[in-house]
């Protein structure tokens, strides 16, 4: 099970936050171990802050749990440790640091193929949240689509997957996400243009409207992300089967 968790920052406070999760993820606090450690909280697979999208400053972080039980019996540990409460209310001095946060729980798509790369290099560029919100009951097709069509073409025009989900907790449901890795921000808008022209896809969606009478998707959300350097993902997030 994966869970990610995004923050709505206070206006030019974003670099605040990604220190304050550098402050209990990975800087050492006791016996050389950070406070994720400390309580069984695994490290990042990535994490982000946003440079494009609905949502600004955003910060967000994707973490693999063994199961939804481990997770349940880690966190409120955590939330009552005091040197967390210490690191959050020095940060919060002046006005809080987060806004808003929302937290999802996430299973890996069919559509997501998690064969390990032999390549392990971790990947940089410019990342792009792509979050499908789906009419009920058409969860199915979609995925056959994007397994099929879109996520090849992605990589056709340049893109690296480094993940899909199926949302399991989260606003809006149903809804698949996707974390595409580009090497530049010119590459995905010149494959963003290619991508709503390619014969293949639209042949797709207008047969869809004509079998169900309108889209399959009910919104469409794009976020243009930035990778935080001490956790540049691995190709398929480091995950196989």
């Amino acid at each position: 099970m994966f869970e990610y968790r995004f923050y709505e920052v206070s206006a030019s406070r974003v670099e605040e936050e990604v220190d304050r999760m550098g402050a209990v993820c990975f800087d050492p606090v006791r016996n050389g171990r950070s406070l994720f450690d400390e309580y069984g909280i695994p490290r990042p697979l990535a994490e982000w802050t946003a440079v494009a999208g609905a949502r600004l400053p955003l910060y967000g972080y994707l973490l693999e749990w063994e199961s939804l039980k481990q997770r349940d019996a880690t966190f409120p540990k955590f939330w009552t440790e005091p040197y967390w409460h210490a690191v959050r209310d020095r940060s919060d001095e002046g006005g809080p640091l987060v806004e808003r946060i929302e937290d999802w729980l996430l299973a890996p798509s069919p559509a997501w193929n998690r064969t390990r790369p032999t390549d392990e290099t971790r990947i940089g560029g410019i990342h792009e949240m792509r979050i499908h919100h789906l009419l009920a009951g058409y969860a199915g097709p979609y995925t056959e689509y994007l397994k099929i069509l879109e996520l090849p073409q992605l990589k056709i025009l340049g893109g690296t997957v480094l993940g899909v989900f199926d949302v399991l907790i989260g606003p809006n449901m149903p809804a698949i996400i996707s974390f595409i890795a580009w090497p530049d921000f010119e590459t995905h808008q010149f494959a963003m243009r290619r991508l709503d022209l390619e014969p293949r896809l639209r042949v797709q969606r207008e047969a869809w409207k004509r079998e169900h009478g309108q889209a399959l998707v009910r919104e469409f959300e794009q976020t243009l992300l930035r990778p935080v350097p001490r956790s540049l993902p691995r190709p398929n997030f480091g995950v196989s089967v």
